[in-house]
């Protein structure tokens, strides 16, 4: 991956990263770049020894609030 452009780059990256809390192929400092504005409005959250994202797995972390908190409906 040397020798892509930047642009090729950034296409192939965005298949690999949907979320931050997927981080297993950043190669070099140029692939980070990409990862970092990929995924900059993610934020991983720990919730019942899970990792989730706060943008992308939203409806599941308000669920599982509601079921620990017991406002579930039903």
């Amino acid at each position: 991956m040397e020798n892509l452009p930047v642009e090729i780059k950034y296409e192939i990256m965005k298949y690999l990263y949907i979320c931050k809390k997927e981080k297993n192929y950043i190669v070099d400092k140029e692939t980070e770049n990409i990862y970092g504005n990929l995924t900059k409005k993610c934020e991983a959250v720990k919730i019942l020894s899970k990792n989730l994202c706060k943008k992308c797995d939203k409806k599941a972390i308000i669920y599982v609030r509601m079921i620990m908190n017991n406002l579930l409906p039903g």
